[in-house]
């Protein structure tokens, strides 16, 4: 039997996998909630259906979950400010966000990102110390602009 993974060696391993960077917000009731994060994925083509992982302790998990539609804001890479901005605990995250006109979706969407979706709940499972949101998608605009990219423990851009 092997020793178990430590949570410092797991974080290490994943921090060598580059993906994109995305804000994840909702009405609340009370107002909107988002936060920053990298863990997102499509997940079926027909019908089209996103997953984000959600951290327990993540301060905007009841906004969340509380409300029935998320959005998902895929940064551009000159967005690399509002992902440190949304990852930041205990402030107004939006302070000084463009966002899209609600004419265009019924929650908030990051205004210059490169692809923008409004999503509907669509199943949620739990997975350790997260949730698995998975949304079916609604509505979709995409800008052009190269994305934002996380890769080990920072932001860059794409080359081709």
């Amino acid at each position: 039997m092997t020793d178990p993974v430590s949570s410092a060696a797991f974080r290490e391993a994943l921090a060598h996998f580059a993906s994109g960077v995305t804000i994840v917000t909702a009405n609340d009731g009370t107002g909107p909630v988002g936060f920053t994060a990298t863990g997102f994925a499509s997940v079926s083509l027909s019908p089209p259906l996103v997953l984000v992982s959600v951290g327990h302790n993540a301060s905007a998990y009841g906004g969340i979950f509380a409300a029935t539609h998320f959005g998902v804001s895929v940064l551009a890479e000159t967005q690399s400010d509002l992902a440190k901005q949304f990852a930041t605990q205990g402030i107004d995250r939006f302070a000084g966000v463009a966002l899209e006109p609600e004419a265009l979706a019924p929650v908030p969407l990051v205004r210059g990102s490169v692809a923008r979706l409004h999503c509907a709940h669509h199943a949620r499972h739990e997975a350790g110390d997260h949730t698995l949101l998975i949304g079916e998608v609604l509505g979709v605009w995409v800008s052009p602009g190269p994305p934002l990219v996380h890769f080990n423990r920072r932001f860059g851009g794409f080359s081709t």
